[in-house]
């Protein structure tokens, strides 16, 4: 469970929440991500940027629990003792297979793409 957080005076960003994102990766901005908004600790740069991609901005103050990324290290320790910070990845292969057995067999040697 993440630490308690401390008011602090953050960015609100709404709008395109995934270019908002992109944006802020960038700029490696602490940002606590919810499901409607953004809270970002946007610096002057930041805030220009997010402005410029037409994001609809707001100054807040409130409790900020930042992405864990950018969280404190004791809870992302924390977190990856208890498994919540585990992440699962399943691949499937899937091998080739005859879906016409009865077409032709097309050419394999280099062609034109037209």
């Amino acid at each position: 469970m993440p630490e308690t957080s401390t008011m602090q005076t953050l960015t609100e960003v709404r709008g395109d929440l995934v270019l908002a994102a992109l944006c802020v990766g960038q700029f490696r901005a602490p940002c606590q991500i919810d499901s409607d908004r953004l809270l970002v600790q946007a610096d002057e740069a930041l805030g220009q940027a997010l402005h410029a991609l037409g994001l609809e901005l707001r100054v807040t103050t409130e409790p900020f629990t930042p992405a864990p990324l950018f969280a404190p290290e004791q809870t992302i320790l924390g977190q990856v003792a208890h498994g919540s910070a585990a992440r699962r990845a399943a691949v499937h292969v899937h091998g080739s297979h005859d879906h016409d057995a009865d077409a032709p067999e097309e050419p394999t040697g280099r062609g034109s793409n037209a």
